[in-house]
């Protein structure tokens, strides 16, 4: 499952519903969307409607295209269905899911895409069919990659004899009048006006409009897409989506679509049957079977729910009457002890239900998760009767399987994820000693795992200690990455060196700031070698020394008004990084900039005075301008810091 969406509470609901049969994955973009769609192969494709950046419309059509097998799923709210029913209707988005949705509703779409996926082995194939091509002269367009272009027909070549032709045209000249005088006759047609009046002309027959191109259908469909999406399957009357694709195909008999929404329809009944057999509701149960018949008499897993809805109508004394003349049978149980062997058999009955839904759920790979899964079905069917054989072999095979899950999640670095496994596992009391092992090898992986992330921050800090990117970034700076190491393990190894290392190079750095009349940044670097434990006594000197800066130092002089970049020199230009989102959106425009060029020839306060469109580039090119340098400004020998004003064009080369 392939999510895109900003909604953290969809995600954790999509994670937690499909938790132990699905794996989500949050694309960040759609150019992530679609690395991720090519590089998992199999898919299901979430798009939350409620995203800004994006036409919803535009962008299902773009991804149905170019992957025209993916099942896309769209989230969002009842506007967002209206304005996207004919895509539901015609099969790019395969399911609209209603936000806020339910864990039970997720899990029915993504397996009604499985479904779809893997459609039953028995239909007959497809004849292979060939398309004249547009434009071209004795080929075809292969519909079917066996096909074999037959060779061409030749004609057998007649010669005349140019003698007889002028003399047969000449003999034919005499056969004119007679041709005039019959065409005449059948014009004007003499026996009809001797016969009398005509009778009123028969009515033609009404042409037959083109199903495919009747508005009439397309409504019916995007309605039924609109039922459909709203779990109005069968009800109410002539507004449920069986009664309106039933609709279409009274008119277009041949609909595709319509026959994928019938198709739809009946998944969604069984799924219902399901639900109604677990919580042994026979009326709900003895509905969806029924409605399910009517859906698609032929659908491959009914036979099995109307042999449960017959057990239970049975075991509650519901039978069917025996047919007549047929004999009385005698009661079967007549004492007090066999009175019990009818509870018996039901329970039976039920733990063997229960293991078919269990080994379902298990060739299905929905393993964990929710009350439809096999460890769920599993348990139920443990506290009826631990001893059973199917259920035996049902926990011996489900462990096996979440041990395997367990020790691959492992391997890969998904440790909470096979953690997860192995506390399932051991809910089933078996191979104890085996999850035991894997469970110490888990922790074991994370503590590895936790070392190892720590000693890439510590070589990530005496990277930026030589690059002299001692504070900033703040995300990105030796002092970020030594005070994440110290928050978790003060005691960590090589720690210590470093923080020496940091101590030193702020301390001759903050010593060069002052002499180049920059205390407030010297005194940022100060406080940061103070904190990784820099000498106290060097601490203090430059404290003195930056003391006595400030109190030399006058406040350089301001001009009255603001001066453009290009009346100074600028010696480091930093361009600007496009934004992603404005390349994805083909976007182009500018930023006005003012900012305070420092007496050491630094820029700071940088604000935006203007912007086109407005906060798409303000951003990038704040980032750009503050790393820029110039010459310091003088006025008659003395520094002064002007307010200076420059603006960034942002334009998409061809």
């Amino acid at each position: 499952m392939i999510v895109l969406s900003a909604d953290p509470s969809l995600i954790d609901l999509l994670r937690d519903s499909l938790a132990g049969s699905h794996r989500v994955w949050r694309a960040d973009d759609i150019a992530h969307a679609a690395d991720l769609m090519v590089a998992a192969g199999n898919a299901v494709f979430m798009v939350d409607a409620s995203l800004a950046d994006h036409d919803t419309h535009d962008l299902v059509t773009q991804i149905h295209k170019q992957f025209p097998e993916l099942a896309i799923i769209v989230a969002g709210r009842r506007e967002d269905e209206a304005l996207l029913a004919p895509l539901v209707s015609s099969g790019a988005i395969f399911r609209f899911l209603h936000k806020p949705a339910s864990a039970e509703r997720i899990r029915n779409f993504v397996d009604a895409t499985q479904r779809r996926a893997n459609p039953p082995a028995d239909l007959p194939a497809a004849a292979p069919r060939t398309v004249p091509a547009t434009g071209t002269t004795g080929t075809h367009l292969a519909l079917d990659p066996t096909h074999v272009d037959l060779p061409k027909l030749e004609l057998p070549k007649f010669r005349l004899d140019p003698a007889v032709v002028r003399r047969w045209s000449r003999r034919s000249l005499l056969l004119v009048p007679v041709i005039l005088a019959v065409w005449g006759l059948a014009e004007w047609k003499p026996w009809d006006r001797a016969a009398g009046p005509a009778t009123d002309d028969a009515p033609e027959p009404a042409a037959i409009a083109d199903a495919g191109q009747d508005a009439r259908v397309q409504k019916l469909l995007d309605l039924a897409a609109v039922a459909l999406s709203q779990g109005r399957l069968i009800e109410p009357a002539e507004d449920n989506a069986l009664e309106l694709y039933r609709a279409v195909l009274a008119r277009d008999p041949g609909n595709r679509v319509a026959q994928r929404g019938i198709d739809s329809v009946a998944d969604e009944l069984l799924v219902q049957a399901e639900r109604a057999l677990m919580e042994q509701d026979l009326a709900r149960l003895a509905g969806a079977v029924d409605a399910a018949r009517s859906a698609r008499p032929e659908h491959p897993r009914l036979e099995f729910f109307a042999l449960q809805l017959q057990r239970e109508r049975e075991r509650q004394g519901l039978a069917p009457a025996a047919r007549p003349g047929a004999a009385t049978a005698a009661p079967p149980y007549t004492t007090a002890g066999a009175a019990q062997a009818p509870a018996a058999e039901d329970a039976a009955a039920r733990v063997q239900s229960l293991v078919q839904l269990t080994n379902d759920r298990i060739r299905s790979n929905r393993l964990v998760g929710g009350n439809d899964s096999a460890h769920a079905h599993l348990l139920s069917a443990r506290r009826l009767d631990a001893k059973d054989a199917g259920v035996q072999q049902a926990t011996l095979t489900l462990s096996a399987l979440l041990q395997k899950n367990a020790a691959l999640a492992t391997r890969e670095g998904r440790l909470d994820e096979a953690s997860n496994w192995l506390t399932q596992a051991s809910a089933l009391g078996v191979d104890t000693q085996e999850i035991a092992a894997l469970r110490a090898g888990v922790e074991t992986a994370r503590a590895g795992n936790v070392r190892a992330e720590r000693a890439k921050l510590l070589v990530l800090a005496n990277q930026r200690i030589v690059q002299g990117s001692l504070v900033d970034p703040a995300g990105d700076s030796a002092r970020h990455y030594i005070d994440l190491i110290r928050s978790a393990d003060p005691a960590f190894d090589g720690l210590a060196d470093t923080s020496s290392l940091f101590a030193t190079r702020a301390l001759t750095d903050a010593r060069g700031l002052v002499a180049a009349g920059n205390a407030e940044r010297a005194e940022v670097l100060l406080r940061a070698a103070a904190d990784t434990g820099a000498p106290a006594a060097e601490v203090a000197a430059v404290t003195a020394e930056i003391a006595a800066l400030r109190s030399a130092r006058r406040p350089p002089a301001r001009p009255s008004q603001v001066i453009a970049d290009s009346t100074l020199r600028r010696t480091r230009f930093v361009a600007p990084t496009y934004p992603q989102r404005a390349l994805d959106r083909n976007l182009e425009g500018f930023v006005t900039l003012e900012f305070t060029l420092a007496a050491d020839g630094t820029t700071r306060d940088v604000v935006v005075k203007a912007a086109e469109p407005a906060g798409i580039f303000d951003r990038a090119a704040v980032n750009a301008v503050e790393r820029w340098r110039y010459e310091p400004y003088t006025i008659d020998g003395a520094p002064v810091e002007p307010r200076v004003s420059t603006q960034l064009r942002f334009v998409i080369k061809e």
